[in-house]
């Protein structure tokens, strides 16, 4: 009787947390079916540049990304990625702030085209992704020192409670190399979303974001396939600054998507809800900018039987070394907007 009370009060207590804080979760990670987000990977004409970006400016670890000959022939057909001669790069991570995603970089192929040309928020597809940030000031001045630029410098945004109230989150958008959005976050008084390394007071990716035709095409693949749970749901009037080609007052949907117990590692659902939306863009690894997500699974079998309920397809199993998970076996699928997407199975 105690431990069902103890129990009880438990659930309770986090669900009073989260209607406090609605980043918070009342689910349990033993319900997730694939990770917190793990990896984002960006296709890129300028390796330098990137590196100037996320190692000089956010502070991040570089590692050159070394395969063999046959690993890399491997990887580039189940990447999609045979008109690259070789898979060269870096990963970049935050190790002051372990729970964080890393980013991927890998050289593009001449004449590849951007996935999000001029950073417009017009095309669906991923838009960027987004790091916890205490010392906005500071980090500011290490990007533009660097020549990088922010959309409209650091701004403050209400987010509503489940109560009705706001908070305020303070923002900054940079446009990193190759059409990405990286945005700093600081939550201030409620739970930041993501680790944060001590030192720097900045963490690694917590978030990434990607616009949509339809939210309920969508929200269906994340919900059905990666186990998501959807934890806000909610709109807002553009500012016209800082989400690049929105006009002022133009209504967007903002949706946060979760892995069950996550309080980092998630995804931002937007759908421009008026004005009109450009043409369909080649995505994926077929084109620069943010090009691949990758998520953990502990069942790569219940992901693929959980792939091919959805879409009525299979998924080809890889087994070999893929930076910076070591060797192990994964899968590529892809979301309705054509997003890549990495399961890979956790080793026991």
């Amino acid at each position: 009787m105690r431990s069902l009370i103890v129990t009880v009060a438990l659930i309770a207590s986090a669900s009073v947390r989260a209607s406090i804080d609605p980043m918070l979760p009342a689910s349990s990670s033993a319900d997730a079916v694939t990770s917190p987000l793990a990896a984002v990977t960006v296709m890129s004409h300028d390796l330098e540049a990137s590196r100037v970006f996320y190692e000089g400016a956010l502070s991040m670890t570089a590692e050159p990304i070394s395969l063999t000959v046959d690993e890399a022939q491997l990887l580039k057909q189940h990447w999609a990625l045979n008109e690259v001669d070789a898979i060269e790069g870096f990963i970049f991570s935050n190790p002051g702030a372990q729970g964080s995603a890393v980013v991927r970089v890998l050289r593009a192929p001449e004449g590849m085209s951007s996935g999000r040309p001029n950073l417009s928020s017009r095309y669906s597809g991923p838009l960027g992704f987004g790091l916890p940030d205490t010392d906005m000031p500071r980090r500011l001045v290490e990007v533009q020192a660097r020549g990088f630029k922010s959309t409209a410098g650091i701004k403050r945004m209400a987010f509503p409670r489940a109560d009705g109230s706001e908070y305020t989150v303070s923002e900054v958008h940079y446009m990193a190399p190759d059409d990405v959005l990286v945005l700093g976050v600081d939550r201030g008084e409620y739970t930041q979303i993501g680790p944060i390394d001590d030192f720097t007071r900045i963490g690694g990716v917590a978030y990434s974001s990607f616009m949509v035709d339809s939210i309920e095409d969508s929200s269906h693949f994340f919900r059905e396939v990666l186990g998501y749970e959807l934890r806000r749901k909610m709109s807002f009037r553009s500012s016209g600054q800082g989400m690049p080609d929105t006009r002022s007052g133009e209504a967007i949907a903002f949706l946060q998507w979760f892995a069950p117990g996550a309080t980092t590692g998630y995804l931002v659902m937007m759908e421009l809800l008026d004005g009109d939306k450009k043409p369909y863009e080649p995505m994926g690894m077929a084109s620069t900018g943010l090009s691949m997500w990758t998520f953990t699974t502990d069942s790569l079998s219940s992901i693929i039987s959980r792939w091919q309920d959805y879409s009525g397809e299979s998924a080809a199993v890889l087994e070999t070394r893929v930076p910076p998970f070591g060797r192990v076996r994964s899968i590529m699928i892809a979301s309705p907007t054509g997003i890549s997407i990495e399961i890979i199975e956790r080793s026991n």
